[in-house]
């Protein structure tokens, strides 16, 4: 039933789009992960993936996502059984495929995808007020000590919703080094960069609530 489930999430069918089909299938993968408390999914079958495709083929490349795109990798994905998984690994691999064309995109816009949630669900209190500038225009530079104590909020290239200053270093990560770097090794390390010291370039347009986060660097 569990596996049914999965694929009835991902067929094609005209009156949905393709957008709507993504969503519908992270936001499936997102209640499986909380309700099984498996916080390493995507981590775990990747791994398992890769540890798959090396083992048929050794020597593949030591990058992520040239391994996971292989010509070879292609009649492996989804088609090779996951050794010491659960089934419903390899469906959802398979899912992933259809829709984002490899588990890699998928994992990517998972974690955009809660990062958004996160930000819809963040209360504007007044705990976190607008920051109103009445300033001409200016760029500030700042050094933050603990970037997850922060409760300041930013607007990102990425998206025009205000954010806390992790969620928009978080999300400047996925679209800036994972997606459009194809550092895809990144989501491992993804929770590393929403703590610890970081210098920040923001700036305020004139008459804007909140800043735009322009640049961030790791110190």
């Amino acid at each position: 039933m569990y596996t049914s489930v999965i694929k009835n999430l991902a067929i094609p069918l005209g009156s949905q789009p393709q957008e709507i089909l993504q969503n519908n299938f992270l936001q499936f993968i997102d209640e499986h992960i909380h309700l099984n408390g498996d916080s390493n999914f995507f981590a775990t079958l990747v791994s398992a993936r890769i540890q798959t495709i090396n083992h048929l083929m050794p020597l593949q490349t030591d990058n992520l996502y040239h391994c996971i795109t292989s010509d070879y990798a292609q009649a492996i994905n989804g088609v090779v059984p996951l050794e010491d998984l659960a089934p419903h690994y390899i469906e959802i691999e398979k899912q992933a495929i259809s829709l984002f064309g490899n588990i890699l995109c998928c994992w990517a816009e998972y974690e955009h995808y809660c990062i958004i949630q996160r930000v819809i669900k963040y209360p504007l209190t007044k705990n976190n007020p607008p920051q109103v500038v009445d300033s001409n225009d200016k760029n500030i530079v700042e050094v933050v000590a603990n970037i997850e104590n922060d409760t300041r909020l930013f607007i990102t290239p990425y998206c025009d919703l205000p954010m806390t200053l992790s969620n928009a270093i978080a999300l400047k990560t996925i679209e800036n080094f994972v997606k459009k770097k194809q550092c895809y090794e990144l989501l491992y390390f993804l929770a590393l960069s929403v703590n610890g010291e970081y210098m920040i370039q923001y700036y305020y347009e004139k008459n804007t609530l909140f800043p735009t986060l322009l640049t961030t660097t790791h110190v």
